[in-house]
């Protein structure tokens, strides 16, 4: 769809892998204490700590499976807008013809959740779940849709924000500065719009 990915706004780095690592140990730790909800009286091991090497290799095969085209990911946030809704409607927007779609000062969250299986020795080590949350902000973006789907996007400025956790510990978070996504982005065969039920 476009050349923006995730792992362009967003990358796990060593520290990060190994900060998450020691986020999971503490809720490891936290439910093995007695009384805990859930607790059977049998010590949970958090299992080996990710450091070194084995960290920065974690890292890269995260960073792996953010390859992936942010335009993609928020395409279902655009049938949230009533104006977007609108075109579906074959009254207003007769089949054949382009209608566009002007949304001012726009702020989508997409959440995402990297899951990282590691071994060591070949024996499985406990996931590691990360949570990335995306805030994607645009000053104003433009849809072109026609017969009851969106056809190209042209975002415009743009900025984003992204967070990251480890169940309830916050890890990091990476601002970038606003930049300018040129031309027309396909959708390729559309992205449906659903159509308006009858009265």
């Amino acid at each position: 769809m476009s050349s923006v990915t995730l792992h362009q706004l967003f990358q796990f780095t060593q520290a990060l892998v190994e900060q998450g690592a020691e986020a999971r140990d503490r809720e490891a730790a936290e439910a093995a204490k007695p009384g805990k909800p859930g607790d059977d009286g049998q010590a949970r091991e958090a299992g080996p700590s990710l450091s070194g090497f084995v960290a920065a290799k974690a890292a890269e095969r995260l960073n792996e499976a953010l390859d992936t085209d942010l335009f993609e990911i928020l395409a279902e946030a655009w049938l949230k807008f009533r104006e977007v809704l609108e075109c579906a409607d074959p009254a207003r927007h007769p089949p054949g013809q382009d209608a566009i779609v002007t949304l001012h000062e726009v702020e989508i969250t997409s959440t995402n959740t990297p899951l990282l299986h590691l071994t060591a020795g070949g024996v499985p080590l406990p996931d590691l779940r990360f949570t990335l949350e995306l805030t994607a902000r645009f000053k104003s973006l433009q849809l072109v849709v026609r017969d009851a789907r969106i056809r190209a996007l042209r975002p415009g400025l743009m900025s984003a924000h992204a967070k990251l956790k480890y169940g309830s510990f916050k890890l990091g978070e990476q601002p970038t500065p606003e930049w300018q996504v040129p031309g027309e982005i396909s959708c390729g065969e559309g992205i449906p719009i659903p159509r308006p039920r009858p009265a």
